[in-house]
C-alpha cells in the first residue's frame, strides 16, 4: 500500500512537471455521464495540485445518470496516467486534458461512475483471465456543412473502401486527426477510407481495456475537433444514411497465453450474453438501423473465422501471437467504459461457466434458415432499442456488471429515448400515408 501511495505521488509530480515544461495554462478535467457524453471543467494549471487532492467538485444532480432531483457535491479525481497536452492552441493558450473518476465527498467511489465500473469488472474478471487487452477499429462519417454551418449528410467524397483521393478534405482531415492522436500518445496502426462515401476508419493499437476506453473518449472528441477545423462535420451516428454502410466499432480482445478451450469458453460467453449487452453496446434508436442483414453487420449470435457478418470473429493470427476475439456488433455511440465492462463480463462469465460455442460458421450468416438457427441455438440480436432493453432486463450477469445504480439510470434514460422516438411522426410516415388516407 505504501508503494502504491508513493507511485501515485510520483505520477502526480511528473504531470505537474510536464505541464510546467510544456507551458500549459489550462487543464480540462473530463469525465463521461451514463450515456458516454463527455463533460469537463477547465481549471488554471495552478489549481491542478488541488484537483489531485480532491478539491474540485461539481453538482452531480445536474448530470445524466448521476443523482437527479438533488444537489449533490461530487469530487473529480484526476487520473495522472491520462494526462495529455492538447495538440492545438486557442488564442495562444496551451491546454491539457486529464480524465477523472468520480467520488463522493467522503472519498468513496461513486457507483454511477462508468470508469470506476469498468475498473471493478476488470478486477472481478481476474479470477478467470489475468491479462486482457483490447484494440479498436473506429468508423465514422465526414459530412459537409451548409451555409449556416449546420451539418448535412452531403459529401464531395466519392470514394469507397481503401480509396485515396488527393486533395480530398476528408482525407486531409483523417491524416490531421491521426497526427493529432499520435501527438497525444494514442498510437494509430492504420487509417483509411471505408465503404461509404465520406466514411473513414481509424485503427487503434492494442492496450489495456481501461486504456482503450479512455482512448475512445479522446478519439471521438479529437475527430470532431479536427473535422470542424477542416470545415466538415464528423459523426459517429451508427446509420446516418439509409443506402450506405453503417459505422461500427469493432473491438478486439486478446486474452494472452490461455488454453484454446478457455478461448472457446470466452467466445461462448460473448454469444450467450449478446442480446443483453447489445443494449449497452448499441444504445441508440438509430443503432438498430445498422444491425440489419446488409453491409456485413451482424444479426445473429454466430462465431466464425472468416465470415465478415458473424457477431464474433477469430481472425488468423500472425507471428505466433495468440488469436484475437473480434466483436463486430458495437458502435461508437456507446459509453466506452460500459461497453467494455459488459463485454469483459460476458467473456469472463463464459469462462466461469465453461460453456462452449459450437463449431465455427462458414459463409454468410444472412443465409441461415430459421430451422438451422433453432437446431443450433443461434439467437437473433435485438431489432430495436426496446427489445434490447428487455434482453438486458432478463440477464442478471450483464446487469450485475453495470451495477444497480447504472443499470436503472441507463434503462430509464433509454426507455425515455425510445418513447420519444415512438411518439415522433417521421418523414417516412408522411410520405407513405399523408396522401393515401
Amino acid at each position: 500500500m505504501l508503494t502504491s501511495v508513493k507511485d501515485a505521488a510520483a505520477a502526480r509530480r511528473a504531470v505537474l512537471a510536464t505541464a510546467k515544461e510544456r507551458g500549459v495554462r489550462w487543464v480540462r478535467l473530463a469525465f463521461v455521464d451514463v450515456l458516454g457524453i463527455q463533460k469537463s471543467v477547465s481549471i488554471p494549471v495552478g489549481e491542478l495540485e488541488d484537483a489531485f487532492n480532491g478539491k474540485v467538485t461539481f453538482d452531480g444532480g445536474s448530470i445524466d445518470g448521476f443523482v437527479r432531483g438533488e444537489e449533490v457535491d461530487m469530487v473529480l479525481r484526476p487520473d495522472p496516467a491520462t494526462f495529455t497536452v492538447l495538440p492545438w492552441n486557442d488564442d495562444g493558450q496551451t491546454e491539457a486534458r486529464i480524465l477523472c473518476d468520480i467520488q463522493m465527498p467522503d472519498g468513496t467511489p461513486f457507483e454511477g461512475c462508468a470508469r470506476t465500473t469498468l475498473k471493478r469488472v476488470l478486477e472481478d474478471a481476474g479470477d478467470v483471465v489475468q491479462r486482457v487487452q483490447a484494440a479498436l477499429e473506429v468508423e465514422y462519417y465526414l459530412f459537409e456543412l451548409d451555409a449556416e454551418g449546420a451539418p448535412t449528410t452531403r459529401t464531395t467524397d466519392a470514394g469507397s473502401y481503401f480509396d485515396f483521393s488527393a486533395g480530398d478534405r476528408g482525407q486531409e482531415a483523417r491524416l490531421a486527426t491521426s497526427i493529432a492522436l499520435e501527438a497525444m500518445g494514442i498510437p494509430i496502426t492504420s487509417a483509411h477510407h471505408e465503404h461509404g462515401a465520406g466514411q473513414h476508419e481509424l485503427d487503434l493499437s492494442a492496450g489495456g481495456v481501461l486504456t482503450m476506453a479512455d482512448r475512445l473518449v479522446t478519439v471521438r472528441g479529437v475527430v470532431r475537433r479536427i473535422a470542424q477545423r477542416h470545415g466538415l462535420h464528423a459523426t459517429f451516428m451508427p446509420k446516418p444514411l439509409e443506402d450506405s454502410a453503417g459505422s461500427g466499432l469493432h473491438i478486439y480482445f486478446a486474452l494472452g497465453e490461455v488454453d484454446e478451450v478457455v478461448r472457446l469458453h470466452a467466445i461462448s460467453g460473448l454469444l450467450d450474453h449478446a442480446p443483453a449487452y447489445t443494449a449497452v453496446c448499441n444504445p441508440t434508436v438509430n443503432s438498430y438501423k445498422r444491425l440489419v442483414a446488409a453491409w456485413d453487420a451482424p444479426v445473429y449470435t454466430v462465431w466464425s473465422h472468416r465470415s465478415a457478418n458473424a457477431l464474433v470473429r477469430v481472425p488468423p493470427s500472425f507471428g505466433g501471437e495468440p488469436p484475437l476475439l473480434e466483436v463486430r456488433s458495437p458502435d461508437a455511440s456507446c459509453n466506452p467504459y460500459l461497453a467494455m465492462a459488459v463485454l469483459v463480463e460476458a467473456l469472463a462469465e463464459g469462462i466461469r461457466a465453461r460453456s462452449l460455442p459450437g463449431d465455427p460458421f462458414t459463409g454468410s450468416t444472412y443465409e441461415l434458415s430459421e430451422r438451422y438457427r433453432s437446431d443450433h441455438g443461434i439467437k437473433l440480436l435485438p431489432k430495436s432499442l426496446r427489445q434490447a432493453i428487455a434482453a438486458l432486463d432478463a440477464d442478471l450477469v450483464i446487469r450485475g456488471a453495470l451495477g444497480d445504480h447504472i443499470y436503472h439510470a441507463f434503462r430509464d434514460a433509454k426507455l425515455a429515448e425510445y418513447e420519444r422516438y415512438r411518439r415522433a411522426v417521421h418523414p417516412w410516415e408522411r410520405d407513405a400515408y399523408l396522401r393515401v388516407f
